[in-house]
């Protein structure tokens, strides 16, 4: 009998180094419901949008006028580039300025990215804000630095989101 015990014990312990390695093995994933939605980006996704919000962010820094009206056509620049991620070039005339809306994705696609631009805008405003040491607010350089931090999130967001999905 106390051989049955032994055995069962070596058993139970061998069973538990088992679950042990699987559980080790297993790498993080996305949670299902943004499955497809993160995509990591390939070396020219990240190109591009380094180009594009770092041109726009530097074109406040050349003319200070246009951090005040930047703030209200930026985010629409974002949503743009959140619809165009991983179209394929077929469905996209004019080399990416604009969409053919007769036959690109149907409309849960413009449906996903207006809801991730928007609510990135929002959240972003607030994180931006949040984040913004006590010796940066209220300068006259304060927008500036705001229009940086938000072009920041856009260009990180436009990277690694896709709500286009082939």
């Amino acid at each position: 009998m106390i051989n049955l015990t032994r055995d069962f014990r070596n058993k139970d312990l061998e069973i538990m180094a088992e679950q042990a390695a699987k559980s080790q093995k297993k790498e993080w994933n996305p949670p299902a419901w943004t499955r497809g939605l993160i995509v990591k980006p390939d070396r020219a996704q990240v190109t591009g949008q380094v180009r594009l919000w770092g041109i726009l962010t530097l074109v406040a820094l050349a003319f200070p006028p246009f951090v005040e009206y930047s703030n209200r056509f930026t985010w629409l620049i974002f949503i743009a580039q959140l619809s165009f991620r991983g179209m394929p070039k077929d469905e996209v005339s004019g080399g990416g300025v604009a969409m053919q809306f007769g036959g690109m994705g149907g409309k849960k696609h413009l449906k996903v990215a207006w809801l991730l631009g928007m609510t990135i805008t929002l959240l972003g405003g607030v994180l931006t804000y949040g984040l913004l040491p006590a010796w940066a607010k209220g300068q006259r350089w304060t927008p500036l630095v705001v229009l940086a931090m938000r072009n920041f999130i856009y260009g990180t967001a436009c990277c690694y989101l896709q709500p286009y999905k082939p």
